[in-house]
């Protein structure tokens, strides 16, 4: 399996929203199918607009296809795992599956009703779900995609098969005293208490098939319901590994500091740096793993790590990721204790600073003018003019600091000029702000 793709990319947001729409398309196919193949009613109006509009968007799916227009992951371009080469989809086992689900069977199945025997008339319009096969695609995405929506797909799988299971109930145990309605509900409620091991007992099978369906159905709810409940399990306990890890850590320090008697002050001070660090890596192995990979790589992915923070200052949002990553490349980390100056009044600006964890404060003189927090940042109009500095700023708490240099930023501006206005905009602003308070003063 390939991990390289990333649906949220721009170039692959187009291909994912019309999955989507594939999918709810074969969705509706799956529950209206084997509904009008069980109950043989007469297809309504908006029957056939839906099945006309479904064959209308399987067709624009196979046009894609064949021109190669969807952004798929390399895993999805091969027929099957063996094959070492791709084969073009003309010549795939899909595309003539691909070719049956664009017709819009139902509608052919209405026209030519009259004509046909009553099992042709069924197996066409049962036809429909081969449909199905265009739920691949979002089979092979599933490692790609996020745990929300890969939730959403996997309960609407547990739904169908539920549909599939009280249709079949409905074919083998027919009943001519309920309306359709009350009828599937009856079917929904056997195959739950079914396939959940209940099983009350008021409706049971009165033939030998029903009874070979419902010995299978209680296999099946067995097996599946052991699935689900390990899965889940497995979903929490994945989501709380690195939580548990992240507590026996704090423990180990809260031990570590009241057996030498840290002062109170230090140990908040400790514990919020600790946080901050601990926050940086998702465990403990990140280091080992990074640590294993060659120097080239380890650089790249501690840029990646820099943009994960900047890309959320405000000044930055709008850049992008080939911009993001040029300035992650430029920056320089500190770390700086309490009351140590970060800048002092008077000196000749060179730099910007990003608060990466910790808290500063801006003064002149005797007086505070500003504190500022992890996320903001300080000393930007150095980037755009010559400046002396106007101000003091100093550490409050143990700080982690990203620079950025003014030789850095004009090399990175000469790319991507719409990041230099972004910071004149800003400087502009705060320069109007700093005259209106002392307007006000």
């Amino acid at each position: 399996m390939l991990y390289s793709y990333n649906p949220k990319d721009k170039e692959n947001i187009p291909t994912i929203l019309w999955l989507s729409v594939v999918f709810i398309g074969v969705v509706w196919t799956a529950v209206e199918a084997p509904l009008s193949f069980v109950l043989e009613y007469t297809p309504t109006t908006t029957n056939l607009v839906m099945d006309g509009l479904l064959s209308l968007i399987f067709t624009v799916d196979l046009i894609l296809r064949l021109k190669g227009n969807l952004k798929l992951p390399e895993n999805l371009k091969w027929d099957s795992p063996e094959i070492d080469e791709p084969r073009p989809y003309l010549k795939s086992i899909w595309f003539p599956l691909d070719i049956v689900t664009s017709l819009p069977l139902d509608i052919i199945a209405h026209f030519l009703a009259p004509g046909l025997p009553l099992g042709v008339f069924g197996a066409l319009r049962l036809a429909r779900l081969a449909r199905l096969g265009r739920a691949r695609d979002l089979a092979g995405l599933m490692d790609h995609l996020p745990k929300s929506l890969r939730a959403v797909i996997f309960i609407t799988g547990i739904f169908l098969a539920i549909h599939f299971i009280s249709c079949g109930w409905m074919l083998l145990n027919p009943r001519t005293d309920l309306d359709p309605v009350s009828y599937y509900n009856i079917s929904l409620y056997w195959t739950i208490t079914t396939l959940t091991t209940v099983g009350y007992g008021d409706i049971v099978p009165q033939t030998n098939m029903a009874r070979i369906f419902t010995m299978g159905v209680m296999l099946i709810g067995v097996a599946t319901y052991g699935v689900i409940i390990g899965n889940f399990s497995r979903m929490i306990m994945l989501a709380d590994r690195y939580r548990e890890e992240r507590k026996e850590k704090m423990a180990g320090l809260n031990q570590f500091l009241k057996f030498y008697n840290i002062p109170a002050s230090l140990q908040r001070q400790v514990f919020s740096f600790y946080t901050h660090l601990i926050t940086q890596n998702i465990s403990e192995q990140d280091t080992r793993i990074i640590n294993e990979l060659p120097q080239a790589l380890q650089n790249e992915l501690a840029v990646y790590m820099k943009i994960k923070l900047i890309k959320n200052v405000h000044i930055f949002k709008e850049c992008s990721t080939p911009c993001l990553k040029m300035i992650a490349q430029k920056l320089e980390q500190t770390y700086l204790s309490p009351h140590e100056y970060i800048v002092k009044k008077g000196e000749v600006g060179e730099e910007m600073f990003i608060i990466g964890h910790g808290e500063v404060e801006v003064s002149m003189g005797e007086k505070v003018i500003a504190q500022l927090k992890a996320g903001q940042f300080f000393g930007e109009i150095a980037l755009l003019e010559d400046t002396i500095r106007s101000a003091d700023v100093m550490a409050k708490a143990y700080c982690d600091l990203y620079t950025f240099k003014k030789k850095d930023f004009l090399e990175v501006v000469a790319k991507y000029p719409d990041l230099g206005e972004k910071f004149k905009e800003t400087y502009n602003k705060r320069k109007g702000d700093r005259v209106d308070l002392n307007n006000a003063a």
